[in-house]
């Protein structure tokens, strides 16, 4: 046989061979849950309809994000490789390497009927190992003014707590630990993982932290942030949290101006619109602009304390139209309930 023909059939031969040994499979072929043993360790993996899946080892609980690439499913960060020689509806096998030049490991996974149905990344018998209660644990102490602050993180959630002489510091913690451990809060969090994981395959959990922003001798204010997973800029939220360091109950300066309102009850909503006489003598004979129409002051407004005062703002749209002052005890005094304006004295 001429070499240069036999050069073409051993050509053709190891491309074939090639192409046997490294078979594609659709994702949907492997969409639902997995279990059985990666090497001697034993792991779950779950695959989307679209070509995204997690893995995890059924000792560690750490999930780490899977997406197909050709004939590979690639591990984020570049960790290692699954490649899947056959699948039956049944049973999954093929092996696990690192890269090119390292020895692999043998796959050998049995499908997994989740109890509720489920046959994706979101699925109970993906998760439900996943979400057990976490242990609260804690930072290191940080300086404000003349107290001190530390992070508190349960599980994904991050919130805080504080230290000094104030008679009121315990039962501050007391609740700012409660809402951070909060039962429905953690329900919240477990879901926001399972969409995640549903939708892209990621171990992703809402961005959240705890930051001090006022004091006086009479008054601490927080600031508690959340970054909905999967909502851009629109699942930014903020609550501000005033606390009396007398006796460590929660309030709301905007309590201070709405008679309907009792003195020491929290309000559900943190913005609100101005005062009507107040509005009046900040925005008089101000017209909407079409561009911006809450420019003549018909906005709501969150309201935060300053050292020098009280701060009136809308949250921020990106449109740069928002409206933001700051406002002195006795320029704020005039609008204030009875009860308010012997808080707003303690600011002077």
């Amino acid at each position: 046989m001429p070499t240069r023909m036999l050069f073409s059939v051993l050509s053709s031969s190891l491309l074939l061979t090639a192409a046997i040994s490294l078979p594609t499979f659709a994702a949907n072929e492997l969409t639902g849950i997995w279990q059985g043993q990666l090497g001697k360790s034993k792991v779950r993996i779950c695959f989307n309809q679209y070509g995204t899946g997690s893995y995890y080892y059924q000792r560690y609980l750490t999930p780490i994000r899977l997406e197909q690439q050709d004939e590979l499913w690639k591990e984020e960060g570049n960790t290692g490789n699954w490649q899947f020689d056959s699948v039956t509806p049944q049973k999954l096998s093929g092996h696990w390497f690192k890269d090119t030049a390292s020895k692999s490991l043998p796959v050998q996974l049995e499908r997994e009927i989740s109890p509720d149905k489920v046959e994706d990344c979101g699925a109970d018998a993906y998760n439900l190992p996943l979400e057990t209660t976490p242990k609260l644990s804690r930072g290191k102490w940080q300086n404000y003014e003349n107290i001190e602050y530390r992070p508190l993180t349960f599980g994904t959630d991050v919130g805080i707590e504080f230290k000094g002489p104030q008679t009121g510091i315990l039962a501050i913690n007391q609740w700012l630990e409660h809402k951070l451990t909060d039962e429905a809060q953690l329900a919240q969090t477990f879901d926001t993982r399972r969409r995640m994981l549903a939708q892209m395959g990621s171990f992703v959990t809402d961005e959240t932290f705890a930051e001090p922003i006022f004091i006086n001798q009479h008054w601490l204010s927080v600031r508690l942030y959340r970054w909905a997973a999967g909502y851009g800029a629109n699942g930014i939220s903020q609550e501000f949290v005033s606390f009396s360091l007398t006796d460590g109950k929660p309030f709301h300066p905007w309590q201070w101006f709405l008679a309907d309102t009792q003195p020491q009850s929290m309000l559900e909503g943190m913005s609100h619109p101005l005062p009507p006489a107040l509005r009046d003598k900040l925005f008089a004979g101000k017209a909407p602009d079409a561009e911006c129409p809450t420019s003549d002051g018909s906005g709501y407004y969150q309201l935060t304390l300053e050292p020098k005062g009280i701060k009136f703002w809308e949250t921020p749209r990106g449109d740069g139209c928002e409206n933001e002052f700051v406002l002195s005890p006795q320029e704020t005094m005039p609008y204030a309930t009875q009860w308010g304006q012997t808080q707003l004295k303690l600011l002077e």
